[in-house]
């Protein structure tokens, strides 16, 4: 995957990290978790399987911000003995700052997509989806028919994205069909992202989507990640460790990367979000957060399925 090269070394940085982690969208294993999270969360509802959910948010709605993470010395060690590089789900050395005696990690090195930096914005979303196959396969029967409209933090610019076709095969592991339910992932699983901390994840879907700026489509090839998981941002919107998931509350997370999807393949490519950061640059990743959901075709904390 080629690199972009900019002149902004912000631009450069997130688009460098984007394309380490890329998100997980293409790194994806299946049903790996601490006990810890497996003892706070309660469903029964088995992994994967035959299930119709659907899933609707707004209220509370936030635009993420690129910045640095903290860096959990459970999931990335410390410099002596480090953790958590591998390939397409963990952080390069290079890419990790230490404090001041180096003893410790402190964050990375630059700006990425899990920060804790927010606005609060207006939006909504709605998701209507079948999980029929648990593993990759191109026969996969998974459906997905998402849409989500929300604003730019500056609200200069209204936003309409929408999925209606999964991508059924991960590129380097399993995408699950293109829709999984019930199962665990990020954090010290090694599905995705390990700057992500362990969360319990009700459903999630990756797909191809359109995505219309002030009412006109300037892109139909976005690789578009879904997922609602037990709540993963504290009453101060920051990033938590594992310790501090809770599962008592439910957050949907909307990643837009700067992964787009070509007859040859995944290919970077920033998002054309138009929005301007203060650096003058257009921001190349849409990350969006709904901490107001409905959700049925699952158990959670707030509802029971037969």
């Amino acid at each position: 995957m080629k690199l972009a090269i900019k002149k902004n070394k912000c631009v450069v940085s997130i688009q460098v990290v984007m394309s380490i982690v890329s998100l997980s969208l293409f790194n994806q294993a299946v049903f790996a978790a601490s006990d810890a999270t497996m003892l706070r969360h309660s469903t029964a509802t088995p992994a994967g399987g035959k299930l119709e959910v659907e899933v609707s948010g707004g209220g509370d709605v936030r635009w993420i911000l690129p910045g640095q993470r903290a860096l959990d010395p459970a999931v990335f060690g410390t410099p002596a003995a480090p953790l958590g590089f591998e390939p397409g789900v963990g952080v390069p050395i290079a890419a990790r700052l230490k404090n001041a005696d180096g003893s410790a990690w402190t964050t990375t090195a630059m700006p990425t997509p899990f920060s804790d930096n927010y606005k609060k914005i207006s939006g909504s979303f709605k998701l209507e989806l079948k999980d029929q196959s648990i593993y990759d396969s191109n026969l996969s029967k998974d459906k997905v028919n998402f849409s989500a409209e929300f604003t730019s933090p500056d609200g200069a610019n209204s936003y309409k994205v929408m999925v209606k076709k999964v991508i059924p095969v991960g590129i380097d592991h399993p995408f699950l069909g293109g829709v999984a339910t019930n199962f665990v992932q990020h954090g010290m699983t090694g599905i995705g992202t390990r700057l992500m901390p362990t969360a319990f994840t009700y459903v999630a879907f990756w797909g191809v989507g359109r995505l219309q700026v002030n009412g006109v489509e300037v892109a139909n090839n976005r690789v578009v990640h879904m997922m609602t998981t037990c709540a993963v941002r504290d009453a101060d919107y920051k990033l938590v460790f594992d310790q501090g998931v809770d599962c008592s509350k439910i957050q949907t997370h909307l990643l837009l990367s700067n992964v787009a999807v070509t007859p040859d393949g995944p290919v970077t490519s920033p998002v054309p979000t138009e929005f301007i950061l203060g650096n003058g640059m257009a921001q190349p990743f849409m990350h969006i957060m709904f901490g107001d959901n409905k959700i049925s075709g699952v158990e959670t904390v707030n509802n029971k399925v037969d």
